[in-house]
């Protein structure tokens, strides 16, 4: 799924980053040129979900659209994940899952642009959903959980 706001230039730093700050830093230039207030998808993609990273992704980018058809200014993160992946790889076994969100997602949701978070269905499954939760308690971002037939109403 391609968005708007996602400009090659975009896409050619994800490809040059090699750290988790430095995603970090593409996913906020992207959210700050989208219309306010942004949502954003919570859920399984690398660990819970239906146990595939394939299919978590592919239920994301079907949440996404659905949002997006309902009117929402969804941040898209799917375009991060190659990037996540490819640097969580080169990590080995210094990867920590806490560091990839402090650096990437904390700082978007600190910077105030991210209003809502809508919860998949399953999404106690994953560590990071969970992390996400707690968080947005904590900053005061809205938490919505999408019913498990959410795509199909």
């Amino acid at each position: 799924m391609v968005s708007e706001y996602w400009l090659p230039h975009h896409y050619a730093s994800l490809v040059m980053a090699s750290s988790f700050p430095d995603v970090g830093a593409v996913a906020m230039t992207v959210a700050r040129s989208m219309p306010q207030p942004l949502c954003q998808v919570c859920g399984p993609i690398s660990t819970g979900g239906y146990g595939s990273l394939e299919r978590n992704l592919e239920l994301f980018g079907e949440t996404i659209a659905a949002l997006r058809m309902q009117g929402k200014h969804v941040f898209d993160q799917m375009p991060l994940e190659d990037s996540l992946l490819r640097i969580r790889a080169s990590l080995g076994e210094s990867y920590d899952w806490r560091g990839l969100l402090t650096d990437v997602y904390l700082p978007l949701f600190a910077l105030g642009v991210v209003k809502t978070l809508y919860f998949i269905h399953g999404w106690e499954s994953s560590r990071g959903a969970r992390w996400e939760h707690d968080v947005a308690g904590r900053l005061g971002i809205a938490r919505v959980y999408l019913p498990e037939r959410f795509l199909l109403e």
